[in-house]
């Protein structure tokens, strides 16, 4: 009897021991899983946050792009001479004269590029004449006021007998009462920053220009 009591202790041991051990395995595996969802939450909130931030720096992006097309503006130039389709253009502000020559489809071999000043740039309603090669420009008062030897195609200054103080010549500049030689330089460094004058009382910006000279140039000069 003692005998068959002892072997029952042993089998309830074993099975419990087997408990025990299958319990600690089964909690052991369920912590284990708990923190792989938590890894895998973090994890996914993780990535959820970073595609917010891509969300909105494209938005932002976005917004700064179609900013930035609503602020473009445009000009009307017209071309002619030795290019291979002159006519009128449009442009963007702050385009040059090799842009308008791009547009035109370029110049064709009758074309003198020495005198042409590629880097100048252009305003709205301005009309360029490209040189002939070994044409005499006392001949073509045209193209003698839109050509400078140095520095290449220009705008005519003159219109209406007021000298246009977007187009004007140093020179040109200087025959105004009360402009020298620093005042004209300063018009025209004040010109190429500024995309040209949008108004003649920009004049008043210019270092020596005062009221009293402004209203004296007013009647003499213009801006189109």
């Amino acid at each position: 009897m003692k005998e068959k009591e002892k072997i029952i202790g042993s089998i309830c041991m074993v099975m419990m021991s087997i408990i025990f051990v299958l319990g600690g395995y089964f909690i052991s595996k369920s912590n284990r899983l708990i923190e792989c969802d938590e890894i895998f939450s973090e994890e996914t909130t993780h990535n959820k946050d970073k595609t917010t931030e891509k969300d909105v720096f494209n938005e932002i992006e976005n917004e700064d792009t179609t900013e930035n097309a609503t602020e473009k503006k445009y000009i009307v130039v017209d071309i002619k001479g030795p290019v291979k389709n002159p006519r009128e253009y449009v442009l963007l502000e702050g385009s040059r004269i090799r842009d308008i020559i791009n547009e035109a489809g370029g110049l064709t071999k009758e074309a003198n590029e020495n005198l042409i000043h590629f880097s100048k740039k252009l305003n709205d309603e301005d009309c360029i004449v490209i040189p002939k090669i070994g044409e005499e420009l006392e001949e073509n008062d045209e193209v003698k006021d839109l050509v400078e030897t140095e520095k290449g195609v220009k705008n005519t200054g003159k219109e209406n007998n007021k000298i246009n103080i977007n187009k004007a010549s140093i020179e040109q500049l200087k025959t105004l009462s009360g402009i020298g030689d620093s005042k004209a330089k300063a018009i025209l460094d004040y010109r190429e920053s500024n995309g040209g004058f949008k108004s003649i009382d920009e004049l008043s910006n210019i270092d020596g220009i005062g009221g009293k000279t402004l209203e004296k140039l007013r009647d003499k000069v213009d801006i189109r």
